[in-house]
């Protein structure tokens, strides 16, 4: 076990992730397009996604903080958002080995993608109001606009579900590393998580139950989002 100063938790958090993409992107060699895209396209939300997570759940150091104002924007959450956005999209895929099909007319839209975006974050944003903590408003918001994707996609449920037991359990192997590698990881906690001690700080094993509940709603809405934007299905 070795020390890992605060400012660089974040990114040693970041590395099993990384690590899990590429092996990702190296077996699925069918999936390549869409891991890709889906990471590039889903990276702005990292950055976007602490000015909540900063107000009252975490907040880390960068090795290479960048200032907009007070705002700092964070290498890490640009490696962690492309990293994540690309597992959460393909994890299910690669692992069953399914692939995508256009056999058959496009499936249609009911509810517009856009729509159903809006009333995710609306639903966010209703849950913030009443003082619920945003990484449980997120992961709400997050159910919210699964459910809206698979009330008009019920062929993609499988994906849905498939994938946010794959990030899930990708987390929880990235911090059951980290908790065998890190001698200091209960330091770390202490100084980044803004939940630590309190009635939140709930955990399984060391390992923070918010986070397991976070990875498991993303692989909820990230694995069936490709197929559902690009009208697609998986067959086995």
């Amino acid at each position: 076990m070795f020390f890992v100063p605060f400012q660089f938790g974040y990114l040693f958090l970041t590395l099993p992730f990384l690590l899990v993409w590429l092996l990702l992107f190296i077996w699925g060699s069918e999936t390549r397009r869409e891991q890709l895209l889906m990471s590039i396209l889903l990276v702005p939300l990292g950055p976007l996604s602490e000015l909540l997570y900063f107000r009252d759940y975490w907040l880390p150091e960068s090795i290479l903080p960048i200032h907009l104002g007070t705002f700092p924007l964070m290498i890490e959450d640009v490696l962690f958002a492309f990293a994540i956005g690309g597992i959460g999209s393909v994890i299910y895929e690669v692992l069953l080995r399914k692939h995508l099909t256009k056999t058959g007319p496009a499936m249609p839209y009911h509810i517009r993608p856009l729509v159903v975006a809006g009333l995710g974050v609306t639903a966010m944003f209703l849950l913030l109001s009443i003082g619920l903590n945003s990484i449980y408003a997120s992961s709400l918001g997050f159910v919210v606009v699964a459910l809206l994707i698979l009330a008009q996609r019920r062929d993609l449920l499988g994906d849905a579900v498939g994938s946010g037991i794959g990030v899930m359990l990708v987390m929880f192997l990235s911090y059951f590393l980290i908790f065998n590698l890190a001698s200091n990881t209960e330091e770390i906690f202490k100084q980044g998580w803004i939940i630590y001690g309190t009635a939140l700080d709930v955990r399984l094993w060391g390992i923070p139950v918010t986070e397991m509940v976070w990875g498991f709603t993303w692989g909820l809405v990230a694995g069936p989002l490709y197929e559902f934007l690009k009208r697609m299905r998986l067959a086995g």
